[in-house]
């Protein structure tokens, strides 16, 4: 049947238009009354499934690693989102170089040699693809912390060749209470250990071994054996690229005997690493080191889906959710369990991020911005699923107007606070807090600031490339809950389970907090999409001018 054309005035059409737009789209008020569209039930189907034995610990390349990604394209699918990996798959495959080391070390001086124990007393690897990577009677120093920061006005390395050397160091950086200095007790990216080899090896280093301590790493010995010991994974490095040949650890109890030996006190020597005036100490210690590897090249995926916008400009832009999938896999020397199921860390935020999915399709109001969700791999092994997207971005980065980052969500009730780790260096504080008043929840600062949470999940691969970024924490005020109950909670966490077999699915486990991060992410998220302009750095934010840089440059193309 045909229908009469109606001959209506085109000025009239074009309203028309507009409010049937408008009303598709998500109002501030509309946003306002979306409390409950996040399920913890199916948070806990997914977190289930996530976190079985049957997925063997979700490691790259694994039979458990390609069956999780499988399920979380069948639940984006599922939640009506589009593939958006060339708008005809789900999955971004990442090459990833699959390591497996055998590592010694003797440290030979002072009168003594020792022949340390892989795995209880070190642990070392190497990125140089060869069967044998070796380094014989090179010279130890000790370089404090081991940084280079002309904006502070410090450098461990002034006035010393490290070339052909192996460096031992301390992790953290140098300790102030001035935020404007090395980010006050807030951990900077020079405190990382991803910097300490790469900035080792740009001066021209064989070697780094870094201290552990506990108070400065963070987190006990157990979680750098359990890193360590088990399958690396590494992006292969530009042709030319320079590589340390030995990236080992040591704990505290060795490196106190070898120091001891050559009349030196690590405590005494930290001290001295604090001031700017402190100076590499050549050791009377010579370093031998050998890492025999077998290497295998696989894929791995970034599972990405997208709903798009309504709005005809803006849907060029998107909002991008990230959440990592991946964890440690399993280790068949282990008696016993030897499944690292990673049920916090991060079938959590996993499972949330497939729940955000779901609830965007199935809201009333749709966002005008496109809304990208990003499962992605090898976060455990150093942000590589999260950098490969940066390299190879199915929305250009300029067009990112912000990331949303989940990962290990809090699993065990509501809280009264919610910690957004990121959103104070732009102005989607300006949105997080309207959220946080709309949710009846406190703005909490980073609880545990000395460790450098920014820096150690996957926003910080979209920071780096100028993105503005926010990581939502669960808080740990507790409703119903004495004041410390949450901080007594993590620390348990930390000390027992992280990145060890005890990270299990619990069924007493509440979700109900889960279900409250996904909601307000959710919210943050259409927010973001349906504002007029993209979310900005605030001015003297180093990432400022990457972010104007890579505008600039999307705009030249166009020109």
């Amino acid at each position: 049947m045909k229908f009469p054309r109606a001959n209506l005035p085109y000025p009239l059409v074009a309203v028309l238009v507009a409010l049937l737009l408008t009303l598709n789209c998500a109002s501030p008020e509309a946003i306002g009354k979306l409390d409950g569209a996040v399920k913890p039930a199916r948070i806990r189907a997914h977190l289930k499934i996530l976190s079985d034995d049957i997925m063997e610990g979700r490691a790259p390349g694994s039979r458990g690693g390609e069956l999780a990604a499988k399920y979380i394209a069948s639940q984006f699918e599922e939640a009506g989102l589009l593939p958006a990996v060339g708008d005809s798959s789900y999955f971004q495959n990442v090459e990833l170089i699959g390591a497996k080391h055998t590592p010694s070390l003797t440290l030979n001086g002072a009168g003594r040699t020792w022949r340390l124990n892989p795995g209880t007393e070190f642990v070392g690897v190497t990125k140089i693809e060869q069967p044998l990577v070796s380094i014989n009677n090179r010279q130890l120093v000790f370089m404090g912390y081991g940084v280079d920061a002309s904006e502070f006005s410090w450098n461990d390395y002034a006035n010393t060749d490290v070339t052909g050397k192996v460096l031992l160091m301390l992790v953290n950086e140098p300790k102030s209470e001035n935020d404007i200095f090395f980010g006050g007790k807030a951990l900077t990216y020079y405190g990382r250990w991803t910097y300490k080899y790469e900035e080792a090896a740009r001066k021209g280093a064989d070697g780094v071994i870094l201290i552990h301590t506990t108070p400065l790493a963070g987190y006990g010995w157990n979680v750098v054996q359990n890193s360590r010991s088990r399958e690396q994974f590494f992006v292969r490095s530009p042709a030319g690229a320079r590589q340390l040949a030995f990236r080992g650890w040591i704990t505290r109890g060795k490196a106190e005997e070898v120091l001891n030996a050559a009349g030196l006190n690590l405590d005494e020597l930290i001290s001295q690493a604090n001031s700017a005036s402190f100076n590499p100490i050549e050791l009377p210690i010579r370093v031998s080191a050998s890492v025999s590897n077998k290497f295998r090249t696989i894929e791995s995926p970034n599972v990405i889906g997208k709903l798009l916008g309504t709005d005809p400009v803006l849907k060029k832009e998107c909002i991008l959710y990230t959440s990592h999938y991946d964890h440690l896999g399993k280790n068949d020397s282990h008696s016993g369990d030897g499944i690292f199921n990673g049920a916090f860390d991060n079938a959590s935020g996993t499972s949330a991020l497939i729940e955000i999915a779901r609830a965007f399709s199935e809201i009333q109001f749709k966002p005008k911005r496109t809304i990208l969700f990003a499962a992605v791999t090898a976060e455990e092994s150093g942000l590589l699923g999260s950098q490969f997207y940066v390299q190879s971005p199915v929305f250009p980065l300029a067009k990112t107007a912000a990331n949303i980052n989940i990962d290990a969500v809090n699993v065990w009730g509501k809280t009264r606070n919610i910690i957004p780790l990121g959103a104070d260096r732009s102005t989607m504080m300006e949105v997080i807090n309207r959220v946080a008043m709309e949710m009846n929840m406190e703005i909490s600062p980073d609880p545990m600031p000395e460790q450098g949470l920014f820096f150690r999940s996957d926003q910080f691969s979209l920071v780096k490339a100028g993105v503005p970024a926010v990581y939502l924490v669960g808080g740990l005020k507790f409703v119903g809950k004495p004041q410390d109950w949450g901080q007594k909670l993590m620390d348990d966490y930390i000390k027992n389970r992280y990145h060890g077999v005890k990270d299990e699915y619990d069924p007493s486990w509440s979700l109900e907090g889960t279900a409250q991060v996904a909601q307000f992410a959710l919210k943050t998220g259409l927010y973001l999409a349906n504002k007029p302009t993209m979310p900005e750095w605030h001015d003297g934010d180093p990432f400022k001018k990457i972010r104007e840089k890579s505008i600039a440059e999307m705009a030249a193309l166009k020109d």
